[in-house]
């Protein structure tokens, strides 16, 4: 009777876990962050990425409310990532390309034009406010 008893308990503990809920942690993916141009995160934005060489969307979804996106590549070689921001006043697109390597880990991706140029306007900047001070105690001196 015992054994009895102690089988259905093993049995009604097994069937127990085929309704529980099961996940693992996966290296490899592939993070993508939307924001706006003073970084604030941009929620609901829709992401379609495109597999090297594939015309049909690899996957498609919503960034969260961080403004997070993220997809497991199962290729390397030149992903193509379209982002699409609706507004009130139109919609902001951005499409861009991400390299994978043949480790699944982000080898180069195309920036923003303001990432790429950030540098050079930081030293015209940087120059025309040291011009400006000269031109400043110049005109002092006359006055």
């Amino acid at each position: 009777m015992n054994l009895k008893i102690f089988l259905g308990a093993i049995l009604l503990n097994v069937s127990l876990f085929a309704h529980g809920v099961f996940y693992e942690v996966v290296d490899g993916a592939i993070g993508i962050r939307v924001t706006a141009p003073n970084n604030i995160a941009i929620s609901n934005a829709t992401i379609t990425i495109y597999a090297p060489e594939a015309s049909l969307p690899f996957t498609k979804g919503k960034t969260d409310v961080n403004g997070n996106f993220a997809f497991m590549p199962d290729s390397y070689g030149e992903w193509r990532v379209k982002i699409n921001v609706p507004s009130n006043h139109g919609p902001h697109l951005k499409d861009f390309k991400i390299n994978i390597d043949k480790n699944f880990k982000v080898k180069s991706y195309e920036k923003v034009p303001y990432d790429r140029y950030m540098k050079i306007l930081s030293v015209l900047g940087f120059l025309l406010g040291i011009f400006g001070i000269i031109i400043l105690f110049k005109n002092r001196k006359k006055g």
